[in-house]
């Protein structure tokens, strides 16, 4: 070979070799997103179906570059469903509830998080050093649990001025944060408050059967209790519990009053969104912390009328949507 084609040659090998390597490099990068809940990874609740949604409309695939797995109600179960999520390749996991966060951060600390979780406060919890920039592998959806717990209080007020008792619905496996807002609230309300700690939806008709009479119950945010409308709705009604959360779900199953966020068209799909920005080479730190913007009111009227209870007509006039 002469000298002037072994240079050549050379000199392009030296221009191709760090362009395969870099093709290389793009093509061997995780592109799966885990996904980890700790009771349910039934794809017909609307939870889950609104981020699938999202996530095929971004170009990822259920079973392929979407893997979902649950501990089925076992939380002992979450680390070792983070490890082996991890060692399917995933980029990024998306977990549901504090439990799952909790496990992600401990059994793959270098793995980016994007957490869903409505019960905790994430500055309080030491998961991010503020809203805005989280700084640290974490980002995700996360509510403003003092003031909607208190706006959640002031309707059930309303709605029955001369009720005495709340039974506040409590799952221990969250922090406090959301049930200290709560008795916050509900004392400077005038009620008298009474917790019950349930971790699983079918403790409820044996807690609420135990409940006095002219007690209301407010449902605080957890992945397990929350998933579960049609029963929470049907205990509540065979005792004749006035009760509140901020799950629409409940209220379409017959809960007499929901208000929260609105979550299944727009909240719950920026967190694929927020995945696919890691996975594109966002840092999860830089990415902030969302909360809702919109909140809507629904009130079943059927349920009121089983009840006996009369809605004030100010407040049918503003709700979102009622049920009959």
């Amino acid at each position: 070979m002469r000298r002037r084609e072994f240079v050549g040659l050379v000199g392009g090998s030296m221009v191709v070799w760090p362009v395969q390597m870099a093709r290389s490099q793009s093509a061997g990068k995780p592109r799966k997103i885990g996904y980890l809940h700790p009771l349910t990874i039934d794809t017909h609740l609307s939870f889950l179906s609104s981020l699938l949604r999202r996530g095929h409309e971004l170009g990822y695939v259920e079973g392929e570059t979407i893997l979902l797995r649950t501990a089925g109600g076992d939380l002992s179960r979450l680390p070792e469903l983070v490890r082996e999520l991890v060692s399917l390749d995933v980029g990024v996991l998306i977990v549901v509830g504090l439990p799952a966060t909790m496990a992600a951060r401990s059994a793959a600390p270098d793995t980016p998080v994007v957490a869903v979780d409505l019960e905790t406060d994430p500055v309080k919890a030491g998961f991010v050093d503020n809203w805005a920039k989280p700084g640290r592998n974490l980002t995700g959806l996360y509510l403003d649990q003092a003031s909607l717990t208190g706006k959640l209080v002031a309707l059930m007020r309303e709605v029955m001025p001369d009720l005495k008792k709340l039974a506040l619905v409590w799952d221990p496996n969250t922090r406090t944060d959301q049930l200290e807002a709560a008795r916050n609230a509900a004392g400077a309300a005038g009620f008298e408050t009474r917790t019950l700690e349930l971790t699983r939806p079918e403790e409820f008709s044996g807690a609420f059967a135990r409940l006095e009479g002219g007690t209301g119950v407010l449902l605080l945010v957890s992945p397990a209790l929350t998933g579960n409308a049609p029963l929470f709705a049907a205990s509540a009604l065979r005792y004749k519990l006035p009760n509140i959360s901020i799950w629409k779900p409940i209220a379409k199953a017959g809960g007499l009053i929901t208000y929260g966020p609105v979550l299944f068209d727009a909240y719950f799909p920026r967190a694929m969104s927020m995945a696919d920005r890691i996975l594109k080479g966002a840092t999860a730190g830089d990415i902030p912390i969302e909360r809702p913007d919109r909140y809507e009111l629904v009130l079943n009227m059927k349920t009121a009328r089983q009840l006996g209870i009369e809605m004030p007509p100010t407040l049918e006039a503003t709700a979102d949507e009622t049920i009959e």
